[in-house]
């Protein structure tokens, strides 16, 4: 019966140590039904409820074959996910998970506090035929970082690596195939799964989990070399200067929710954030990083205590470097140097760089003119992603060999 409790006749008596065999790493999940596994050790005064997933559909690679360069920024469910749990003050082997669902305290801490900090990758099919990963490293500690603010147990950078991994060698038949403007997109979560009722005491129980998803561009093709229309946001703040705006907390996102659709509504692709304190310095666009270049072509992005440093754009900056530009990364005041600017940009994990068309504040619409360098740089960047230029600064990962016919 859905939902049914049960009791069990060889429960540990009460006082006694609970025995369970240590689990292999990557051994399926003994939460989901249907699995020959052994059921956790129960006191005698405890209840058991076991839960039925909805019916679950999953993609097959079939279905993506004539999809691979239109495949949109949308969720497919695949093969699984891998999970992590911290409990009792260290994290599990870890367990590769089918169903696209999760067992969760009503009263845990991410679903009341928003005690939950994410991250964004992707893997490719490379030119010489083997899935490589992109700067995981880089992510690994920016994740730590948000754990930190957030009071969570650390995921180290080698556990971080090996879950995400074995998520794409799990799920490698979806990797898009080189030659398509595609990838792996790569979403590993550490939340606080355990229960909290108020801010103190923590959770005692946390999880990491990596899921995967074939992709392309995160903003639609109609978009195109067009670029993208922007919209100032004068009512709304992104993030409080002395808040979780450095750290990839999903409550900073919930923030854009209102702004970003209202906008759209209003015929404008994105929102555009100024610093919430003197609404003059420039921050970040709803979900991506601010670039530009100027007239006398310097790289500028901004700096602020409350941005979020983007692994892309830390990457980009470096290309720039290698082309003898100028990098600069510093506070962008937005009235007297907006104008300035000959190109701007959106960058992120997902949108890598999207040109921006025009930027509305109030009455006033900017239109940079170029797009000629970030445009080179993307290119550039992507080569390496993909195998077509070598990585000569080690960001990329060796995985698996890509799934062919």
């Amino acid at each position: 019966r859905r939902g049914a409790a049960r009791s069990r006749p060889d429960a540990a008596p009460a006082g006694a140590a609970a025995t369970t065999a240590p689990g292999a790493p990557w051994s399926s999940d003994v939460e989901l039904p249907g699995l020959s596994a052994r059921p956790p050790t129960m006191m005698r005064d405890e209840e058991v409820y076991s839960y039925l997933t909805p019916g679950i559909r999953k993609t097959k690679v079939e279905d993506l074959e004539t999809q691979w360069d239109n495949l949109g920024f949308s969720i497919r469910p695949l093969n699984g996910y891998v999970k992590y749990t911290y409990q009792n003050q260290r994290w599990d082997m870890g367990a590769f998970v089918p169903a696209p669902y999760i067992l969760l305290h009503i009263n845990s801490g991410a679903l009341h506090y928003g005690v939950s900090v994410f991250e964004g990758m992707k893997a490719f099919s490379c030119k010489d035929g083997m899935i490589r990963l992109m700067n995981p490293t880089m992510n690994a500690s920016r994740m730590q970082e948000g754990a930190r603010k957030l009071r969570m147990p650390e995921v180290s950078t080698e556990m971080f690596v090996r879950g995400v991994s074995e998520a794409i060698m799990k799920n490698k038949e979806f990797v898009p195939p080189y030659g398509y403007n595609a990838s792996l997109y790569i979403r590993p979560l550490l939340f606080a799964s355990g229960q909290m009722l108020g801010l103190a005491p923590l959770a005692e129980e946390y999880t990491f989990m990596v899921t995967v998803l074939p992709a392309g561009g995160y903003f639609s093709k109609s978009s195109g070399e067009e670029g993208i229309d922007a919209l100032v946001m004068e009512a709304h703040d992104r993030a409080a200067p002395l808040g979780t705006g450095a750290v990839k907390a999903a409550g900073n996102y919930a923030a854009d929710l209102e702004p970003v659709h209202d906008s759209k509504a209003k015929g404008y692709g994105t929102t555009l954030y100024l610093d919430s304190k003197e609404r003059r310095y420039i921050e970040e666009f709803s979900v991506c990083n601010f670039v530009g270049i100027t007239k006398d072509g310097k790289f500028v992005t901004p700096y602020a205590e409350s941005i979020l440093a983007s692994t892309t754009n830390k990457m980009l900056q470096q290309l720039a470097k290698d082309e003898g530009i100028t990098v600069e990364v510093r506070p962008v005041d937005f009235d007297a140097e907006i104008d300035n600017f000959t190109e701007i940009g959106m960058v992120g994990t997902a949108a890598v760089v999207v040109r921006v068309a025009s930027i509305t504040r109030r009455d006033r619409v900017i239109r940079p003119p170029s797009f000629d360098t970030l445009g080179r740089l993307r290119s550039r960047f992507t080569a390496i992603q993909c195998g077509d230029l070598p990585d000569t600064h080690g960001w990329m990962v060796e995985v698996c060999p890509a799934v062919t016919k």
